[in-house]
């Protein structure tokens, strides 16, 4: 049986859900539904105790990317059926609820990403069941952590971003976007997203508060915004690069410095289990990332579409 899981049921759904996910389905940022045993599979539970076998958690979007046009949709997060449940039926009743959904949201229809690799074909073939239909993207992501940090960032970068973030003074051209104005923020967003013909910075927010103030900065030039690297704080206090962004013809080392810099200052203040989501679905950010992380290899992004 399937179920819109509600705030007094989520206990039972959480060792089905991964650890950085909790939070945003805590808060309502995202929607749960789950699937509990039926009685003949549930036999080892006695009294009214119900067993939580099954999970699928969704998002409705505005501004995703279909082909040139930008679509309102829902996104696909996560799916997932305890491993002693599995080929009874589960995962399709799962999504066979969330297609019902669809008819009667004004979402034009569902998304989901999966990384590329063999070892999630067997995903890929599933959803191609259901009608999605794949295609791969420019989107690339990598995860940072501290061990990365300390052991894949090349000596020459880990010594300078480090001596940046350390030093008794940030580069004097380097200020946090929250010394912005609003509008002027707003404007400088525009103005990227008007210069990126990939489209691909289209969605991320303009509002300047929606940032990590500690890890997002610009790069000033007298009164002018010439590059900015843009990070999310997500519920769980890990992070996400949404832009790294740059109006200038020297943007490349602009970036570079830009990087180094909230690089360092990630390793020296945040903690240990704290993680860096890079989304680079630039190639001129998947070069600056893989250049002060040489052997962390990003992962492309393979979309499918469900209308």
């Amino acid at each position: 049986m399937v179920i819109w899981v509600k705030e007094n049921e989520m206990e039972a759904f959480l060792p089905l859900i991964p650890e950085e996910m909790r939070d945003r389905v805590k808060s309502g940022e995202w929607f749960c539904l789950g699937a509990l045993a039926e009685d003949g599979q549930a036999a080892e539970t006695s009294g009214d105790e119900r067993l939580a076998v099954g999970v699928l958690l969704f998002s409705s979007e505005e501004g995703i990317s279909y082909g040139d046009e930008r679509s309102s949709m829902i996104e696909l997060h996560w799916l997932y059926v305890a491993e002693k449940y599995r080929m009874e039926g589960i995962a399709n009743e799962l999504m066979q609820e969330l297609s019902d959904i669809l008819e009667d949201n004004p979402a034009e229809g569902i998304i989901c990403d999966i990384p590329l690799g063999s070892e999630y074909d067997l995903a890929e073939d599933f959803f191609e069941s259901w009608g999605f239909n794949f295609e791969v993207t420019e989107l690339q992501e990598m995860t940072i952590t501290k061990e990365d940090c300390r052991r894949e960032i090349s000596p020459q970068n880990k010594e300078e971003a480090l001596r940046m973030a350390s030093g008794p003074g940030r580069p004097i051209d380097l200020i946090p976007v929250s010394e912005l104005s609003k509008d002027e923020f707003k404007r400088v967003v525009r103005e990227m997203k008007q210069m990126e013909a990939s489209g691909y910075y289209d969605w991320i927010s303009e509002e300047r508060d929606h940032y990590a103030g500690d890890m997002s900065y610009a790069v000033v030039h007298g009164d002018k915004v010439s590059s900015m690297a843009l990070y999310e704080r997500l519920p769980n206090d890990d992070l996400h690069l949404v832009m790294l962004g740059t109006l200038s013809q020297r943007g490349a080392k602009e970036l570079l410095e830009l990087l180094r810099y909230t690089a360092g200052y990630y390793y020296l203040n945040y903690p240990e289990e704290a993680k860096v989501r890079f989304s680079l679905g630039i190639e001129r950010s998947r070069n600056l990332a893989v250049h002060l992380f040489p052997d962390k290899e990003p992962v492309q992004v393979r979309r499918g579409y469900f209308f």
